[in-house]
């Protein structure tokens, strides 16, 4: 049976208390640990303007966008939706701030990246990187949401 918590506080402290920034930042910009990269989810937001107005996502979303559009111009040439596959191809994005690196289970990273958050996921290691720091993580809405899904 599932663990109960009494409250959205005991959660985040259950499964937020591991705050490992300095190790993660070490190990991504000091140690220049090049493969780390590879096994970062969500880092990256695309805004691109399209032929049917301005996308904003994260990578995977783009992909999903770029497979949609290229659905399409199957059926026939048109010359707008080739160019926002260009469009889309060549994209650089901007990458988010953390602030923050939390460890977090497999099932808690699990969800963050299908939630389009940040995550390092490293010789079975997850680490959640925070890019809002202005709330308490009991007050962040991806995690009250996680909260609210698993125990309630």
């Amino acid at each position: 049976m599932a663990q109960q918590y009494a409250s959205i506080e005991d959660f985040t402290y259950k499964h937020f208390s591991i705050q490992q920034t300095a190790l993660i930042d070490n190990l991504l910009y000091e140690d220049r640990h090049m493969e780390l990269y590879n096994n970062l989810y969500n880092l990256q937001i695309h805004t691109v303007e399209l032929s049917s107005g301005t996308f904003k996502g994260t990578h995977q979303q783009l992909m999903i966008k770029k497979a949609a559009i290229q659905k399409v111009l199957n059926r026939g040439k048109n010359k707008a939706l080739q160019q926002d596959i260009e469009l889309l191809e060549t994209t650089h994005g901007t990458q988010l701030t953390v602030f923050e690196w939390y460890a977090v289970s497999y099932w808690i990273a699990r969800y963050f990246i299908d939630n389009d958050e940040a995550v390092l996921s490293w010789r079975d290691c997850y680490w959640w990187g925070r890019d809002d720091i202005s709330k308490p993580l009991a007050a962040v809405e991806i995690i009250a949401n996680l909260y609210k899904q698993t125990w309630t």
